[in-house]
């Protein structure tokens, strides 16, 4: 007899939504419908930054696929500069202090051909391949930077992009 009774209380409460009569009163009212969205336009596209290559007329260069640099706006991004000539020969064989001299002195006309000099420079990365030279390279960006070096980075690799480098430098200007 229990069992009965129980399972006439679980018939009750599993019986089925549809047969279930609600009261008028309980019965909840529709959602209101939701108010259309006004469709937003996509914004104003902003013109971008004027972009140009600078070229500081390196003949060397000329059939290498890159760019001494680029200017976006008012930033010079200057490319890894190396310790070659004008002529593309290499300077000073050995000797970090003639490398660095001649690798800040490639920076200078690209960042000249660009209208800007080398106190407009915010950021240097430095890569050498010998760290027991690197307090030469440092005497020699003391003089060129002074009582104002730029932010810097410096690391040891193991090699360069050509035979005899020792140090290259790519800088970030802002012109002024």
């Amino acid at each position: 007899m229990a069992t009965t009774a129980r399972r006439a209380r679980t018939a009750k409460k599993t019986a089925p939504a549809a047969k279930r009569k609600v009261p008028a009163a309980k019965r909840k009212a529709p959602a209101p419908k939701k108010a259309a969205r006004a469709v937003k336009k996509p914004a104003a596209r902003v013109p971008a930054m004027a972009r140009k290559t600078i070229d500081p007329g390196l003949p060397w260069d000329d059939s290498l696929p890159l760019a001494q640099a680029r200017q976006i706006g008012n930033t010079i991004y200057v490319s890894g500069q190396v310790a070659y000539s004008t002529a593309g020969q290499l300077v000073g064989e050995g000797d970090m202090r003639a490398q660095t001299r001649q690798v800040f002195d490639n920076i200078k006309a690209v960042l000249a051909a660009a209208g800007a000099g080398i106190e407009d420079i915010i950021k240097i990365n430095t890569y050498i391949t010998d760290q027991s030279k690197f307090m030469d390279m440092l005497e020699v960006r003391k003089d060129i930077f002074g009582a104002h070096p730029p932010a810097s980075t410096a690391v040891v690799v193991a090699g360069l992009a050509f035979p005899g480098l020792l140090i290259e430098v790519e800088a970030i200007a802002i012109k002024s």
